[in-house]
């Protein structure tokens, strides 16, 4: 059972990671080129999560919390 419960969490870890990495890129790509079909607005989509997290106070200072917390590396 816990050879199972690391695979995934294995997979988890593997599936955050090519995503935050694909981030990077959408965001780069999105300074280089704009915003087109393929690349959507990452900057702007950013930007308004950052804008709705300032705007809801201490409960967005905590979620943000949560989510740097989540991305860090505990190792």
């Amino acid at each position: 059972m816990n050879s199972i419960i690391e695979k995934a969490g294995t997979f988890v870890s593997g599936l955050t990671g090519i995503l935050v990495s694909l981030l990077g890129l959408g965001i780069v790509a999105n300074l280089l080129f704009g915003s087109n079909a393929f690349i959507s607005d990452v900057v702007g989509n950013i930007s308004g999560l950052v804008e709705s997290l300032g705007s809801m106070g201490m409960v967005g200072l905590i979620t943000l919390l949560i989510v740097v917390s989540l991305f860090t590396d505990n190792k």
